[in-house]
């Protein structure tokens, strides 16, 4: 049975440099870090299909979409990432390469919505159709920014006289409309970050 569902892929960028030009026990701690606080600031109800690598492939079932709840989650997940980030870059006690680079480390999110239905693989449910593809398909894209967030078509209309941040793109499933949006004016909202943790004793 099909449904209609929200697809949204919060994805970190800089992940494969990262491992492999860092301690690997050091990058795969912080690599977790930041995977569970992204999960961690779900507030939209969104269910977790898979971890993958360096990237959450996450969905909800809905009938109707909430353009302002998933730009809020964008948002709340956006500023959980880089407030984590700030503080290896300015509490760290550790100099290995992963935890003195870890702030090069970016976010990007792809939104779609569609029909899917399931997949069975043993005690797991997993969403599978076309609209999974897709969503997949354009985290490979032409947008010009380290970070953005996409939403196609399928999640809010796109106005046709705006072609300063629409593309429309051409993949093996056909071609998709797509706007972005950039996301750096949010680290402006990025809380302040002491060089030294309060919770730490000023004698030691």
């Amino acid at each position: 049975m099909t449904q209609n569902a929200i697809l949204f892929i919060p994805d970190i960028s800089g992940f494969t440099e990262f491992v492999h030009h860092t301690d690997i026990s050091h990058s795969r701690h912080i690599i977790s870090e930041l995977l569970e606080l992204l999960i961690d600031s779900n507030i939209m109800g969104l269910e977790l299909a898979e971890i993958e690598g360096d990237a959450l492939f996450l969905y909800k079932l809905v009938d109707n979409v909430d353009v302002n709840s998933i730009n809020l989650q964008i948002e709340r997940m956006y500023l959980a990432f880089h407030t984590h980030i700030k503080r290896y870059e300015y509490q760290r006690i550790c100099h290995c390469g992963a935890c003195s680079s870890a702030y090069n480390l970016n976010l990007k999110f792809v939104v779609h919505y569609g029909e899917i239905e399931f997949i069975q693989v043993k005690d797991s449910k997993k969403p599978y159709g076309s609209y999974v593809i897709q969503v997949h398909r354009l985290l490979k894209n032409d947008v010009p920014l380290e970070e953005y967030a996409i939403l196609t078509e399928n999640v809010q209309s796109i106005s046709k006289d705006n072609n300063d941040n629409t593309i429309v793109a051409e993949y093996d499933f056909g071609n998709i409309t797509y706007s972005y949006n950039t996301l750096l004016h949010l680290k402006e909202r990025l809380p302040e970050i002491s060089l030294i943790p309060e919770d730490i004793p000023k004698h030691k």
